[in-house]
């Protein structure tokens, strides 16, 4: 008889919940993480950048905007990704905008961005709005994939001039909700 297969730890599902100032630190570490790794020459710089980050996080829960949300994803307690979800004016009016979608690299491929679109999505109707808009950089793949999957569309490209600056090309997606 062949030996079993040693069994893998089961790890409780994640759980998307409006963030408050107690989750600071750890969704501060999962954008620093993401945006910034602290890698190379970058890992000296890598305190400060997330102290700025975290700063900034704590202003903007701090305004109690009720068109502002900050989502945390966790698996037990161990914050895993974040998203922001806010209003920003665009070419007609105001519009809901995700952004600082995040989960670190140890937690991907594992549905928790698509728990965090998903949950973003609910916020978004919740204020009365049909539509979501956020950015991507145009060779990141994996994302586009996630959000074609979702029913993102593609309405609008970031202008060359960036390019020469660069700034990879970003393209403007948008999500019709029902």
């Amino acid at each position: 008889m062949p030996a079993a297969a040693p069994s893998q730890p089961v790890l409780p599902a994640p759980v998307v919940y409006p963030a408050t100032s107690e989750d600071l630190d750890p969704l501060a570490e999962v954008l620093a993480q993401v945006f910034y790794p602290p890698s190379g020459l970058q890992r000296w710089i890598y305190p400060i950048c997330k102290l700025g980050i975290r700063e900034d996080l704590r202003l903007r829960l701090a305004t109690r905007d009720p068109y502002y949300c900050c989502l945390a994803a966790a698996v037990g307690s161990e914050v895993v990704g974040t998203a922001e979800i806010s209003l920003r004016v665009m070419a007609h009016g105001k519009y809901p905008y995700l952004s600082n979608l995040a989960v670190l690299p140890g937690w991907r491929r594992r549905g928790i961005a698509r728990l965090l679109l998903l949950s973003a999505e609910g916020v978004v109707q919740g204020w009365g709005y049909r539509r979501l808009h956020l950015h991507v950089l145009e060779d990141n793949l994996p994302a586009r994939r996630l959000y074609a999957q979702l029913r993102y569309t593609p309405i609008e490209r970031t202008a060359q001039l960036w390019r020469w600056l660069g700034i990879p090309p970003q393209l403007l997606l948008c999500k019709w909700l029902p």
